[in-house]
């Protein structure tokens, strides 16, 4: 046919672009579709990516603008304990550099990108996949498959007959001026994030991003947190701005079908711990190529060939994400006494010996499994301490 790709890449995200880089590298035809007028804008992000994301997926060090050395727990009451491993855990990045980094990356290997271009319409049958921009667009793109990376919130999915994740937290956030910055710090408490974590995440000199996760009423608990005790009187931006996002906790049913594939956080690919997103979709990105590789070498683009990219992608971070969701469950019941005895356990040496033995950024199962084993903490989530 004329005027066929090879692939369609919808979304210019890590992800979306990871994707487009290596399809491309392996001589694929591929086009990403990216509804902004560059790669990385409007993006809600603390921009935190483990310090093995770049070394396993070799990500651009250009962006980093600094590294997390260690993270402060504050309890509800106040109490802290500060976990330092030594090295860095994690480097926080500029979206917009990173983005804009990997975008150049794909279109090195041969990929092309169309920005301004918002993929609404997708129709899939028996030879490709046709996008359209609205109903009476004369020319849509097409394609032998498609790969939506959209992150949460597009109907592409639906439209290819999938269904997108149906549990959903919110993200709020504001980058402010800020003194007194160190270490990454969390806060902890249903007051201050109910059933979730609350954050400083230091830049730079003077600059952090301030934010939370919550299941609900999220924009009111953001302005809540801006008054912390502290936090309130370390903040120099007047009437910082915030940036609210939904985040699925929870994986698409099926991230296939014929011709289709979906990524990122657009399939639920997202630590269910955390609510990071960057490095599992890139490493599922890679997967995904992987898999059209291969029908394209076969001309076999059926969904029960595509289905080894979901079976690959569960094998790498399903148990992850289970046990993330398992932890989630258990905290959401806690109180703020409880949390309390929690972060107290914190500070014994014999708990911190275990995190730094078993704690990795990116890969919390080992650390969730044995920790909920212990019986310390077992009196706590039972509310055996009091």
């Amino acid at each position: 046919m004329e005027n066929l790709l090879d692939v369609l890449v919808v979304g210019a995200g890590p992800a979306g672009t990871f994707c487009a880089q290596k399809l491309a590298q392996a001589g694929l035809s591929t086009l990403v579709l990216e509804e902004h007028d560059q790669a990385g804008l409007f993006v809600n992000c603390t921009g935190i990516i483990g310090a093995e994301a770049f070394r396993r997926l070799d990500l651009p060090t250009e962006p980093i603008l600094s590294s997390l050395q260690a993270i402060s727990f504050y309890a509800p009451s106040g109490h802290s304990f500060r976990y330092d491993p030594g090295s860095p855990l994690a480097h926080i990045v500029s979206r917009l550099q990173f983005d804009q980094v990997l975008a150049e990356r794909a279109v090195s290997a041969g990929a092309r990108f169309r920005f301004g271009y918002h993929a609404r319409l997708l129709r899939v049958d028996s030879e490709s996949v046709e996008i359209r921009q609205r109903e009476d667009d004369p020319e849509p793109i097409r394609a032998r498959a498609i790969v939506i990376a959209t992150g949460f919130g597009s109907n592409l999915p639906m439209q290819a007959g999938l269904q997108g994740p149906r549990e959903l937290v919110y993200g709020a956030q504001a980058e402010v001026e800020m003194e007194g910055l160190r270490d990454v710090e969390i806060y902890l408490g249903q007051a201050v994030a109910p059933e979730a974590f609350a954050w400083v995440v230091p830049l730079q000199p003077g600059i952090a991003r301030v934010g939370l996760v919550a299941t609900r009423e999220a924009p009111a608990h953001f302005q809540k947190l801006l008054q912390h005790p502290a936090i309130r009187d370390r903040i120099r931006t007047p009437k910082p701005r915030m940036l609210l996002s939904p985040v699925p906790i929870q994986t698409i049913d099926r991230s296939y079908a014929d011709r289709v594939l979906v990524v990122g956080e657009a399939a639920g690919q997202v630590k269910t711990t955390t609510q990071g997103g960057i490095y599992y979709g890139m490493l599922c990105a890679d997967l995904a190529a992987e898999t059209l590789v291969d029908a394209a070498r076969k001309n076999n683009f059926r969904a029960q060939l595509l289905r080894r990219y979901e079976q690959a992608w569960t094998q790498a971070i399903g148990q992850e994400l289970k046990m993330g969701l398992n932890l989630r469950q258990i905290f959401a019941r806690l109180s703020d006494s409880q949390i309390d005895a929690l972060v107290e356990l914190g500070t014994r040496d014999d708990i911190m010996s275990l995190v730094k033995r078993l704690a990795q950024f990116d890969w919390h199962r080992d650390l969730i499994q044995t920790s909920l084993n212990l019986p310390a903490l077992q009196d706590v989530v039972r509310g055996g301490l009091w």
